[in-house]
């Protein structure tokens, strides 16, 4: 029997589109059938539309388990960002070798090496 890795739980979000204004049964109806669809909540976000221009937008969230796709996914990045790590420390220590091979013995002797 495999071990299946574990899942994380994914952040999901729309455009929630609908207005909040009117009557408050035509809100609830269509707050209702999005829940009715699965999404947990609403949230808000300004959103800059030009200089002087700010809007509120909504979305909707919800949560769910992450698909193997998306698992696979994040497991490449990792990956690739581990690599990045180790090429950026490897020029490091090759930049230092060489700034420690130009010092005088002096200079050598001031830093105990």
């Amino acid at each position: 029997m495999t071990k299946q890795p574990k899942r994380i739980q994914v952040r999901e979000t729309k455009r929630y589109y609908e207005d909040f204004y009117g009557p408050l049964e035509s809100i609830i109806a269509s707050l209702q059938a999005d829940l009715d669809a699965g999404w947990e909540g609403v949230e808000s976000e300004y959103q800059d539309y030009g200089i002087y221009e700010r809007y509120n937008v909504y979305n909707l969230y919800k949560h769910r388990d992450g698909t193997d796709k998306e698992y696979n996914k994040r497991m490449k990045q990792l990956e690739e960002e581990k690599e990045k790590k180790a090429k950026i420390k490897e020029r490091k220590i090759k930049e230092l070798k060489k700034d420690l091979a130009s010092l005088s013995d002096a200079d050598k002797k001031l830093l105990g090496i």
